[in-house]
């Protein structure tokens, strides 16, 4: 008698048919081909934003930290990681200017093989 007062004290449950289906899933988004070029385009652009953010951490990281991120990075790896992040494009060339790289580099041939990845990718 307990469990027929408790069922009546209880709203009717809703139809659930479908609650967890979105609805429309299959139907493309009316999206001219003008935008979606300009949103393939926004995506390859880097930011300068995320540019300073990545500065900031790597002049926060200590040089050993810097020199394991450098061997940690393959050629391979730098290339994936530039088409992810394309801020590091112009950080490699940032730091490929610099007139003490370029120092460096004159005086020691070698050098940019033993700069690990990110030195030759400028």
């Amino acid at each position: 008698m307990a469990e027929e007062m408790n069922r009546m004290d209880r709203p009717p449950m809703p139809d659930m048919e479908g609650a967890n289906m979105r609805q429309g899933q299959d139907e493309a988004p009316n999206i001219d081909n003008e935008t979606v070029a300009m949103a393939q385009e926004n995506i390859k652009r880097p930011s300068e934003k995320i540019a300073a953010v990545l500065v900031a951490r790597l002049g926060a990281m200590t040089e050993e930290q810097l020199a394991m991120l450098d061997r940690a990075i393959t050629p391979e790896a730098a290339e994936a990681l530039i088409m992810l992040l394309p801020e590091l494009r112009s950080l490699i060339q940032a730091i490929d200017s610099d007139g003490a790289m370029s120092q460096q580099r004159a005086q020691a041939p070698q050098a940019e093989a033993q700069m690990g990845a990110l030195g030759g990718m400028g």
